[in-house]
Order: C-alpha cells, then sequence, then structure tokens
C-alpha cells in the first residue's frame, strides 16, 4: 500500500520526466477517477491510502501518459458544453472549439422553446447534437456518421440527453445524407490539411483517429461535399453552421455563395479565430 501523496509524487515525476508540462495536474486527475474522491477529499483529507490493486492501476494510467495517450482516452471520458461524454479511440476527443458552434446556434435561434429538426453530420462521439438538443428540449435531431464504432460511442452518449427518444444516430454517408426535411444543419467535419500533419501534436496524430481530423484538397473535401449535398437537397431558410479551421473562412464562404446560401455570421473562438461559419438556404 502506498498513500496518495506519496503516489502523486511518483507519478508526476515520471510524467515530468517525459516532458508533460502539467505532471501534477495529470497525475491528480489520474488519481481521482481511481480513488472516485474530489480535490477537496484530496486536499483536506490527512492521509489517503491505495490498496495494492488502486495503485496498479495509477501506474498503468502513468504509463499509458507517458505514451502520450490523452487522459481523455485513459479514463473514457471528456466534458463538453454542461455534460460529461463518453469517448474512446473511435472518436474525436470533443474540443471548446467546437462549444462556438453552440453557441452560435442559441445566437441564431434565441427561443429554444422551438420545435426543430437538427441533423449533426459527422456526429463523432455525438457531443454537439446532444449538446443542442439539451438546451432545446421540443426539439429532436439525428446524427450521423461513416464509423461504426463512432456511432456505438455516441449511441452510448445519448443517456445525456433529456427524452433520449428525441434523438436517433445513423450509419451512413454524411456528405450525401438525405437532409430536406431538417431545420438546422450542423457540422464539425474532418478539416486539417493532410500537410499539417507533421506540425500537429503528438498526442493527437498518434491516438485520435486520422479519418475524423484530416481531409483531402487542403482540408475542404468534406466542406464541398456537404455544401453541394445541401444544394442538391434544396430547402430554402434551412441554416447550416460549420466549425472551421484556421484560413478556411474564405474558402468555405465562397462555396457556400456558389450554392446558393447567403452568410449569416461568422463567429470566433476564444484565441481569436473564426471557428463557426452560419448561411441560410436562399
Amino acid at each position: 500500500m502506498i498513500s496518495a501523496r506519496e503516489a502523486l509524487s511518483i507519478g508526476s515525476k515520471k510524467l515530468n520526466q517525459k516532458g508533460i508540462i502539467n505532471s501534477l495536474f495529470e497525475s491528480k486527475l489520474l488519481i481521482k477517477d481511481i480513488l472516485q474522491v474530489s480535490d477537496e477529499d484530496l486536499i483536506s483529507s490527512s492521509e489517503i491510502i491505495l490498496s495494492e490493486s488502486q495503485y496498479e492501476k495509477f501506474n498503468s494510467f502513468i504509463n499509458r501518459r507517458k505514451n502520450s495517450e490523452p487522459i481523455a482516452y485513459i479514463l473514457n471520458r471528456r466534458e463538453f458544453w454542461k455534460d460529461s461524454f463518453y469517448v474512446n479511440k473511435s472518436t474525436l476527443i470533443p474540443r471548446p472549439d467546437t462549444e462556438t458552434v453552440v453557441e452560435m446556434v442559441l445566437s441564431l435561434i434565441p427561443d429554444k422553446a422551438k420545435k426543430l429538426k437538427f441533423v449533426d453530420l459527422g456526429t463523432g462521439s455525438g457531443c454537439l447534437i446532444i449538446s443542442i438538443l439539451n438546451e432545446y428540449k421540443y426539439s429532436e435531431g439525428i446524427g450521423i456518421d461513416i464509423s461504426k464504432e463512432a456511432i456505438k460511442v455516441a449511441k452510448k452518449n445519448r443517456n445525456n440527453v433529456s427524452n433520449k427518444q428525441r434523438l436517433d444516430f445513423k450509419l451512413a454517408d454524411f456528405s450525401s445524407f438525405e437532409t430536406k426535411e431538417f431545420d438546422v444543419v450542423v457540422s464539425n467535419p474532418p478539416y486539417v490539411n493532410k500537410n499539417e500533419i507533421y506540425n500537429m501534436q503528438f498526442d493527437v496524430t498518434k491516438h485520435e483517429p486520422y479519418e475524423a481530423i484530416f481531409a483531402d484538397e487542403e482540408g475542404l473535401i468534406w466542406y464541398k461535399k456537404i455544401i453541394q449535398n445541401l444544394n442538391k437537397n434544396h430547402k430554402c431558410g434551412q441554416k447550416v453552421l460549420f466549425e472551421i479551421g484556421l484560413g478556411q473562412v474564405e474558402p468555405v464562404s465562397n462555396m457556400l455563395k456558389n450554392n446558393d446560401f447567403r452568410i449569416i455570421k461568422i463567429k470566433d473562438d476564444f484565441s481569436g479565430i473564426p471557428r463557426c461559419i452560419a448561411a441560410e438556404k436562399i
């Protein structure tokens, strides 16, 4: 047996030796998950003791983190908007940047009592459509993904939805899915230029699903396919909101305009980078 304090010290040193900056903070996250205690409990308790099995589990977590595996995958959990979501290596880890899309929806449609139909193209863990439906409690939606394993994760997260019968997930090609019936389309498609792979964090490129991050044609191929499909499935007044990457606001705006959408609003993330673009079908 070993004290939590001693285990934290050992774990933090091991992570620090691997160049992980927030080594103590991350060690605390891991040990709190094993012990199921809060920050306050960890600090206030004079001496918490780990059993042999708990310390073995902590060591396995530390070793996985030393191998650059993201904390979210180790704990199978990531917070997004107002909920905690199950994640594994089949899905992209939810990021604060994507909350910009939720904020934009709320800005464009302030009446939460409206009965709307939402579709999330490339749903992954389902965090985006679930967060939106939890704001619009009289609305319904569907999340689409081409990954069978991602759909399994999304269905697991459906328990986060109030009245989960309002939400369905479907395995399909999100770039050609029939969209006429929906009032609002949201999408966070793969948008990172494949040439950027060597400039990205090792945690991301080694552990997160390649096909959920990178895209052809300088990261724009999925926008092109989705927008063309939306144009084909014409619905006047339909709103579409995309998460976009650095330097993509102009090309995505042009694609939308060339397919008879008018740009409503562009919203920056916390870093001042244009992160969400909203448009409406003319």
